[in-house]
């Protein structure tokens, strides 16, 4: 969803969750980044679509992605450069 595009309450949750994810998406694959600037772009990620669940939003884009495979956190681990390649095989 592009942002002329967002009429609605839930159109707006939508697209500030899809940004938040490409926000956390980015920072996952920085090898110089906050760690704690990470976790909290996570938190509101994930705080983002559990209210889209909620409040009976669809899920799109990067959420549907994301509700697969169960968590922000889980989700943002196939993109970390931090991450060891025995760690990644074991996700």
């Amino acid at each position: 969803m592009r942002k002329q595009q967002v009429q609605s309450a839930a159109d707006a949750l939508s697209y500030l969750t899809d940004c938040t994810l490409a926000t956390v998406c980015d920072l996952a694959m920085k090898k110089s980044r906050s760690n704690s600037e990470f976790k909290r772009q996570m938190s509101i990620a994930q705080c983002g679509i559990n209210w889209m669940k909620d409040f009976g939003v669809p899920l799109d884009s990067r959420a549907v992605d994301v509700d697969a495979i169960g968590s922000v956190e889980e989700w943002a681990a196939q993109y970390d450069v931090r991450r060891t390649p025995s760690t990644k095989e074991q996700a």
